[in-house]
């Protein structure tokens, strides 16, 4: 992998093991098989004749024959909207409830959809005012996922970024989002603030005293909060729990707990069941006006899950019965999936902080982590007159010298002056969820291609 010379060509050498693409958050695209009792209901809801078959466990059967007992006619091939409209949002609601230690949800303010990259485009438009001559603004975190940059753009709106503070863990830095706000305010009107938490492609979990802070930024500036929370379940770090913000919102009081406006998101493809096959989440809805809540029960066009989606999201938020073998299953899955995302995060820690030019700072949550590295100003200067990024120019020859593919954090936002690299899904960061021994291989890669990278453009 070392150059021969200061210009000497690169000399691509794969790595023995290690995919094209090691940059997935798909946890099923990387190996972590399915729960399989979900799997067993889903089947059996589909073909009602498994019902009677001893393969499949009688668990698994009964709680398909309750899933049946609430279609029309017993059968998953209807519009069946009771069981969309009733049962699976009341599910959802006692879910919420239990995760919030208690604060109250109403399952009219749940909404079932096909994903947040369905939905979220169509509640931005609903803040848009279509007939005035100033555009919507929306506030996106810098780094953060490019879909709500894209959503915002098909809802009509205008992105407005504001940066995290990498010297703070990626917090939210309330004066970096007031100045975003004072400079957009000369060309549009903001009325959305967008946090993600667990953060991505930064990995971070945000503290309840930020999440505070950010609260009344949104109080005070009148905005919107719009939470990402689909990486809830990934929040591994005993030390730094996923709190909701509508707990904290809740636990604050009056007069905030009853005036912020809260839309927050949920998705199976970051559960713990990992389904990104099924498109299948919910939003929650948390003191928004009437004026956006309705169209949400009227509209016809708003992307809805598929049924094998409902079914599945449905059995995940069901209510745990004491002994219930599904929920067992549920929980011995869950805990595997925070001990191996918890080992693989100190890992990356371990490999990337013994080498020389790379910092990535702590993973408390998500599937992923967001390194620093330092590129030399002659790679710098090299991959401009290429018309590229830096970053772009460094995972194009990481590629052709290992196979390994990553993506640029320039696709993600990142400070000024600096570089990062990410593993894709949605393009970018270091992927967590290979297993350990693959996933020490491309770091130990990752870091001698550094190296010699360094070497060669210095």
């Amino acid at each position: 992998m070392a150059a021969q010379g200061p210009g000497a060509p690169w000399v691509p050498r794969r790595v023995p093991g290690v995919p094209a693409d090691c940059s997935s958050d798909d946890a099923h695209a990387v190996g972590r098989g399915p729960l399989p009792v979900l799997r067993q209901v889903a089947a059996a809801c589909v073909c009602p004749q498994l019902l009677g078959d001893p393969a499949l466990p009688e668990v698994a059967r009964r709680r398909a024959r309750r899933v049946l007992g609430e279609m029309d006619a017993g059968n998953i091939g209807g519009y069946n909207h009771e069981h969309r409209g009733l049962g699976v949002p009341a599910r959802v609601a006692r879910f919420l409830q239990r995760r919030d230690a208690g604060v109250p949800c109403h399952p009219r303010n749940v909404v079932l959809c096909s994903g947040t990259s369905s939905i979220l485009p169509f509640v931005l438009s609903l803040l848009v005012d279509a007939g005035s001559a100033v555009a919507t603004g929306v506030l996106v975190p810098v780094p953060g996922p490019p879909l709500l940059g894209g959503a915002t753009g098909l809802a009509g709106a205008v992105a407005v970024p504001y940066p995290l503070d990498e010297e703070r863990g990626w917090a939210v830095d309330g004066r970096a989002v007031r100045e975003a706000l004072r400079r957009a305010r000369d060309t549009c009107h903001p009325k959305v603030l967008c946090v993600v938490n667990p953060g991505d492609p930064t990995g971070h979990v945000l503290s309840r005293q930020n999440m505070e802070d950010v609260v009344r930024l949104a109080a005070e500036e009148n905005l919107l909060l719009l939470a990402d929370e689909v990486q809830q379940e990934r929040a591994f770090l005993p030390g730094r729990p996923f709190l909701s913000f509508k707990r904290v919102l809740w636990e604050m009081g009056t007069p905030l707990s009853s005036a912020v406006q809260l839309v927050s998101f949920y998705s199976l493809s970051k559960s713990v069941a990992g389904e990104s096959g099924f498109r299948a989440g919910f939003l929650e809805l948390v003191n928004v006006e009437e004026g956006v809540t309705l169209p949400f029960q009227l509209a016809q066009s708003i992307p809805r899950p598929c049924v094998l989606g409902r079914i599945l999201l449905d059995v995940l938020m069901d209510p745990p019965d004491e002994g219930d073998p599904i929920q067992q299953a549920l929980e011995e899955h869950r805990q595997g999936l925070l001990r191996d995302l918890a080992h693989n995060a100190r890992l990356v820690q371990e490999v990337l902080g013994r080498a020389p030019g790379i910092r990535c700072r702590p993973v408390q949550g998500g599937a992923r982590a967001f390194p620093r590295i330092q590129l030399p100003p002659r790679a710098q200067r090299q991959a401009r007159a290429l018309g590229l990024e830096p970053d772009v120019f460094f995972c194009q020859k990481l590629r052709e010298a290992t196979g390994i593919t990553v993506a640029p954090g320039s696709q993600f936002g990142q400070p000024e002056g600096t570089h990062h690299i990410v593993c894709p899904l949605s393009p970018a960061r270091l992927s967590l969820l290979p297993p350990a021994a693959m996933l020490e291989q491309i770091l130990l890669a990752l870091t001698r291609f550094h190296a010699a990278f360094l070497r060669q453009f210095s």
